[in-house]
């Protein structure tokens, strides 16, 4: 049943159904052309392109060096290894174990040539990865981490049950301790070893105190 012409091409509309709508075009296409010729008409499509070129912001340019050959290339990722697909194929020809390529590390790479460690380091690095809020358990990894460099006696202390013990007292200058104060504010809490570390000093409950941090850091590697 014919009803109608379509409003771009003039082709005759056949309708088989009894009852709707009354179609206005003949097809998708012509119905997609004519809203396109529509609006390139009014100027929307400049508007448009006006509106993306003030908002584009072009991406900062890294220069990197090739871990296979050591040739300098743009970066377009802010973790690219490699200059090429090639260079990374041929890297992985070379290092069949599948070893981290960072310097001194003998881990297994996981991810572009990077074991999981060196790759949390190198995204903290880049900014790819935010580091986690200096809170007690960061602490106490930092302060173990000292004490088995120098293999030392180490115990499990959470920093701020050191400060409880004390009262908030700075045990250098005896002045309390502001509890709301943080991390790099100067008259914040730290944990200072009694004997350094440097010098034999132990990770144990009986050698750490409350201090402030300007008087920690004004102490030094001194034995007070």
């Amino acid at each position: 049943m014919n009803k109608g012409t379509c409003k771009r091409c003039a082709t005759p509309i056949v309708r088989t159904a009894k009852a709707g709508p009354v179609a206005t075009y003949c097809s998708y296409d012509c119905k997609r052309l004519t809203a396109y010729e529509r609006r390139k008409e009014s100027g929307g499509y400049e508007r448009d392109k006006a509106k993306r070129l003030a908002e584009y912001v072009p991406k900062p340019v890294t220069t990197r060096q090739c871990t296979t050959c050591s040739q300098a290339f743009t970066a377009k990722r802010v973790d690219a290894k490699f200059c090429s697909t090639r260079c990374g194929t041929h890297f992985k020809r070379i290092n069949p174990d599948g070893s981290c390529v960072t310097t001194n590390c003998h881990r297994t790479a996981e991810a572009r040539g990077l074991c999981a460690t060196c790759w949390k380091r190198d995204g903290r690095a880049t900014g790819r990865i935010a580091n986690d809020p200096w809170d007690d358990r960061r602490k106490a990894n930092y302060h173990r981490r000292r004490a088995l460099k120098v293999a030392t006696q180490v115990e499990g202390i959470i920093p701020r049950d050191i400060y409880e013990r004390d009262g908030w007292i700075c045990g250098l200058c005896s002045a309390p301790v502001d509890q709301g104060k943080t991390w790099p504010d100067p008259l914040s809490p730290s944990l200072d070893h009694d004997t350094p570390l440097s010098k034999g000093g132990t990770h144990t409950h009986d050698n750490v105190q409350l201090a402030h941090l300007t008087c920690n850091v004004s102490k030094g590697n001194r034995v007070a």
